[in-house]
């Protein structure tokens, strides 16, 4: 954890977690990508509650968004 909070992400260079929000029922993940400040956002259920499945979770919102970002101007 750095001084903001942070957390970086396993397997997503460049990308860290910022602090987790939500309730008893739901976990608010919020993500960073250290270059540019692409920050994406999304909510799993409360049972979502170990490390390596947030992670996986993380990953693939990760992967969408790079994908998005190389088809930009492509017209996909």
């Amino acid at each position: 954890m750095d001084d903001e909070g942070t957390i970086e992400i396993d397997d997503a260079p460049g990308w860290r977690y910022l602090p987790f929000g939500g309730s008893d029922e739901q976990i608010e993940v919020t993500v960073v990508r250290d270059g540019d400040g692409c920050e994406l956002r999304f909510t799993v259920p409360a049972v979502v509650q170990r490390g390596s499945e947030l992670g996986r979770i993380a990953r693939i919102v990760i992967a969408a968004q790079e994908r998005a970002d190389r088809s930009e101007g492509l017209g996909a």
